[in-house]
C-alpha cells in the first residue's frame, strides 16, 4: 500500500512539472525549455531555489571519501556553503586563513594568496603585479618632522643598530613633558641593569617602571606620552640625552635647564644633564628635572 500511495504522489508530481533529458543534459522546470548547451543539470524557476543537504559539522565530515567539487550546506559552527577542495572542507567565499598577526592577502589573478612576511620598518611595494616588503632608505635629517616629533639624531657607523642601507636614530617630542618631577617614584629602590648606551634608553625606562611601579615620575611620564599617537616613547639613556643635547637647537624649545636620564648611577642617585652646558651629573633620585621623551625608529 505504502509503495502505491508513493507512486501515486510521483506521477502526480511529475504531471505538473516538465522534465527533459537531452544530449546535452537534464532540465527541470515548467516551461519545457531544454537544457542548456553548458550544463548536466539545468534548473528553472522564478519563485523557488534549490536545497542543497543540510548538515551539522559532524556530520560533514563523517561523509566517506567526498568527491572533490561535492558542497553542503553546514548548520552549526560557522554556517555556510562549504565544498571539498579535494583535501578539505572549504568555505563558499571564505578567504584563507592568516598564520600571522598583520598578514595580508593579495588576488594574483585565479586565487587569494598571502603575501610574504616582511620585517619591521619595511615598506610595502607592488613589482610585477606581486606585493612584496622592501627596505626603502629614508633621507631624514636631524629637526625635520617625523614619527610624531623632531628627528633627533640619526645612527652614525659604530653605534649600536647602525644600518648602512636604512636610517635608524631617535626622535624627540616636540615639547617637554614635564618642568620639574623626580627619577623615582616614592622610595629609594636599586633598579640595576641600566645602560647608558644609545639604543638602552627604552629598556632602562621598563626596568624602571616595573622597579617603581605606578606613579608620577621621570619614566612614567615619558613612557606614558603618546605623541603623534604613538605609545612607543621612553625616557632617553645617558647617551641618548647628550645627541638631544648636541641638536637641541635643530630639535628645538628646550630650556637651559637639567633633563633627567633613564640612567642609574647607584641606590641613591641617577644622571641628568644641564642643557645650559654640556655637564653630565649623577644626582639624588628624588631630584626635581626637567623630561622629554624620545622614541627610535
Amino acid at each position: 500500500m505504502k509503495q502505491l500511495f508513493f507512486i501515486l504522489f510521483l506521477a502526480i508530481g511529475l504531471s505538473l512539472t516538465s522534465i527533459r533529458v537531452a544530449a546535452q543534459g537534464f532540465s527541470f522546470n515548467t516551461t519545457g525549455a531544454t537544457a542548456h548547451s553548458s550544463a548536466m543539470l539545468d534548473v528553472t524557476s522564478t519563485s523557488k531555489g534549490v536545497l542543497v543537504p543540510r548538515m551539522t559539522t559532524a556530520q560533514r565530515n563523517a561523509i566517506a571519501t567526498p568527491a572533490t567539487g561535492l558542497m553542503i550546506f553546514q548548520t552549526d559552527g560557522t554556517p555556510g556553503y562549504y565544498y571539498y577542495s579535494g583535501s578539505a572542507w572549504t568555505m563558499v567565499g571564505n578567504m584563507p586563513a592568516g598564520t600571522a598577526a598583520g598578514q595580508m592577502l593579495y588576488w594574483n589573478g585565479s586565487a587569494w594568496v598571502g603575501v610574504a612576511a616582511g620585517t619591521s620598518g619595511q615598506t610595502l611595494v607592488l613589482n610585477g603585479g606581486t606585493p612584496i616588503w622592501t627596505n626603502i632608505p629614508l633621507n631624514l635629517s636631524v629637526g625635520m618632522s617625523y614619527g610624531g616629533g623632531i628627528v633627533a639624531y640619526i645612527l652614525a657607523p659604530g653605534d649600536p643598530g647602525y644600518d648602512a642601507h636604512n636610517q635608524h636614530g631617535l626622535i624627540a617630542a616636540v615639547n617637554d613633558q614635564s618642568t620639574g618631577i623626580p627619577w623615582l617614584n616614592t622610595i629609594y629602590t636599586t633598579v640595576g641593569g641600566t645602560s647608558n648606551a644609545i639604543g638602552a634608553g627604552l629598556s632602562n625606562t621598563l626596568a624602571i617602571i616595573a622597579n617603581q611601579g605606578t606613579g608620577s615620575y621621570a619614566a612614567a611620564l615619558a613612557k606614558g606620552y603618546t605623541g603623534g599617537g604613538y605609545t612607543d616613547w621612553y625616557l632617553p639613556s645617558k647617551d641618548e640625552l647628550n645627541k638631544l643635547y648636541l641638536n637641541r637647537l635643530a630639535i628645538g624649545n628646550f630650556a637651559i635647564a637639567g633633563y633627567w636620564s633613564s640612567s642609574e648611577v647607584d641606590y641613591w642617585a641617577a644622571i641628568y644633564q644641564y642643557f645650559g652646558s654640556s655637564g653630565q651629573y649623577g644626582d639624588y633620585k628624588v631630584g626635581t628635572y626637567y623630561v622629554r621623551a624620545v622614541r627610535s625608529f
